[in-house]
């Protein structure tokens, strides 16, 4: 009797917090006050994150967003949905065309902080804060390029340190956009369901996940439709807070689907296994990862350190300086990632190796091509004709190719600063059919 007392409680509080629910509205341009309502939007998210409770949905306009003073950080604690791209009337969404959603800041802010620009951290959920757990991020540019720090001023290698001469903070070591789902207050009655759709993820230079999202047991979530660009790390991290066996079958499962993930460098020029991935995933979670472009990466396309089970299909997995594959210690190519792996599902199918002709501006691609890093797998002795794998990508983005006897240095070229043009230019269709694509312009209710 005390067990259903305290589940009919529950429901009570979570029903509570599901009414005093509500939108709020945003805009930069035209925003004022904190009521965040459509006629007297606020100003900034950051604004109004202490009055947001479970289940609140935001609408964001255009504009560029930096964050309270410039910080360039916005930190949510409670489940909500959030949604970016609308006209300052709020009357239309067109996210990756004409009303962009930016989330941006300023390295030289006083108020600096090196946290993502966007968090949704749900670690510390109480009941009362009400459930279902649902979450939604669609249709925001989230941009650490402003936050960084470049050599020269030049926007064409980071510094990852403070220099205090020139007043400059240190480049944020933390990914653009995380969410982190625990143990509810539901006591697991009600699973958290996470959509991640329409985001373009850029600039950033984490250790890990520029995209990092990690759910928790029989959790569901779909990143569907992003673009994921120009990164150091891992380009998306596939995360779980269960700490169940490895593929245990209440672990989070995740549906990875028409994303285009691309340009992910190694955190730093000196060879690391554990970056330069354009996908990385945890122990305890169940994957399906179809019709996304997972192209160009410092050292792997996918990297499974810890043998999770994962169902690929109909990818374009291309542009590795190192390998396709690796499943705990062993490299895998492309060509042999339905026979030989472990953990590959055995539905998987039709993950070919297209070439794909970036659109994106010529200079900022010779900016990427002259990094004598791509070479520098010639002087590592687990990978073989590394020369032919580095001129392959060259050739395939239209560079010219290196000769055999260059030398191996460091290099002067290090994340070189992309703009939003160009990173919605290369989004903005989908290659060879799969992959990302600008979403449609959509009118308001």
């Amino acid at each position: 009797m005390r067990t259903l007392t305290r589940l009919v409680l529950l429901a009570f509080l979570s029903v509570c917090s599901n009414l005093a629910a509500r939108d709020w509205y945003i805009s930069i341009e035209k925003g004022k006050g904190k009521s965040g309502t459509k006629v007297k939007p606020a100003k900034q998210l950051a604004y109004i994150i202490s009055k947001l409770q479970a289940g609140d949905v935001i609408h964001i306009a255009q504009g560029t967003y930096l964050g309270k003073g410039s910080n360039g950080t916005n930190i949510i604690t409670v489940p909500v949905s959030i949604y970016g791209g609308y006209s300052n009337d709020f009357s239309v969404r067109e996210p990756w065309g004409k009303h962009q959603t930016i989330f941006s800041g300023d390295n030289k802010s006083k108020n600096y902080k090196s946290t993502p620009a966007l968090m949704i951290d749900l670690m510390k959920v109480k009941p009362r804060d009400g459930f279902p757990g649902k979450v939604v991020v669609d249709g925001l540019i989230l941009d650490h390029g402003a936050r960084n720090t470049y050599a020269g001023g030049k926007d064409q290698k980071i510094i990852r340190l403070a220099n205090p001469k020139l007043g400059t903070n240190p480049t944020p070591e933390s990914g653009a956009l995380v969410i982190s789902a625990s143990k509810n207050g539901m006591f697991d009655k009600t699973p958290w369901n996470i959509l991640v759709e329409n985001n373009v993820i850029m600039n950033s230079a984490p250790t890990m996940g520029a995209m990092s999202i990690s759910g928790y047991k029989n959790s569901k979530v779909i990143i569907r439709n992003n673009l994921i660009i120009n990164n150091t790390g891992t380009g998306l991290y596939v995360g779980s807070k269960f700490a169940g066996a490895k593929n245990d079958p209440k672990g989070p499962e995740f549906l990875i689907e028409n994303n285009s993930i691309l340009f992910t460098w190694k955190h730093g020029p000196i060879a690391q296994s554990f970056s330069g991935n354009v996908m990385d995933f945890d122990q305890s979670v169940r994957a399906t990862v179809r019709k996304n472009v997972l192209a160009f990466a410092d050292r792997h396309i996918i990297y499974n350190p810890r043998s999770t089970v994962i169902l690929l299909q109909n990818n374009i997995m291309t542009g590795s300086v190192d390998t396709e594959y690796v499943e705990f210690d062993t490299k895998i190519a492309l060509d042999d990632i339905e026979d030989e792996p472990d953990c590959i599902h055995e539905d998987s199918e039709e993950n070919e190796a297209k070439d794909v002709k970036v659109l994106i501006a010529k200079e900022w691609l010779k900016l990427y091509g002259a990094r004598v890093l791509i070479d520098r797998n010639k002087a590592e002795a687990d990978i073989k004709a590394s020369a032919s794998r580095a001129n392959a990508l060259r050739s395939m983005l239209g560079l010219n190719l290196q000769a055999a006897d260059q030398d191996f240095g460091e290099g002067d070229v290090w994340l070189p600063r992309l703009s939003v043009k160009d990173a919605l230019k290369a989004g903005s269709t989908q290659y060879h059919g799969v992959g990302c694509k600008s979403p449609a312009p959509v009118k308001s209710k």
